[in-house]
């Protein structure tokens, strides 16, 4: 599995898989509050950064938005939108790329939003539950 980002000029030429991969992701994160053509602008407009993982006949088996958050004391990369399938097979190496990217911009731990589920899937990568957000629609 190799994993990377994708220049800006060249989103368009992969948004179909990318945007198949991600919409499940942003409509059951973001429950409303974004919708994937605004992850699309907000890739073109450098608020993201998309990674893809290819497998080895380079077919897109997943995608993966990150950010930098500043905070008053410390930087941290967040995963905002991960999708795609064979998580087992390139978890380790995107926590590891996506990780070695962050130490390289100043930040000092990752950080991700994400289903209940993800406990359990990144558990053993030393992630671990900081806190859970509820909401009231009014």
């Amino acid at each position: 599995m190799r994993v990377s980002t994708v220049p800006k000029e060249a989103v368009k030429h992969v948004w179909g898989d990318v945007e198949e991969l991600l919409k499940k992701s942003v409509e059951d994160t973001s429950r409303g509050k974004i919708n994937i053509l605004d992850v699309l602008d907000g890739i073109l407009r450098d608020v993201y950064v998309l990674w893809v993982v290819l497998d080895e006949e380079d077919n897109m088996v997943a995608a993966i938005t990150t950010r930098i958050a500043t905070y008053p004391r410390r930087r941290a990369m967040v995963l905002d939108f991960v999708g795609g399938s064979k998580l087992h097979k390139w978890k380790d190496t995107v926590i590891e790329t996506i990780g070695r990217f962050a130490k390289e911009n100043d930040c000092q731990h990752l950080e991700g939003y994400g289903r209940k589920g993800w406990e359990r899937a990144l558990r053993g990568n030393g992630f671990y539950s900081e806190y859970i957000a509820y909401r009231m629609e009014l």
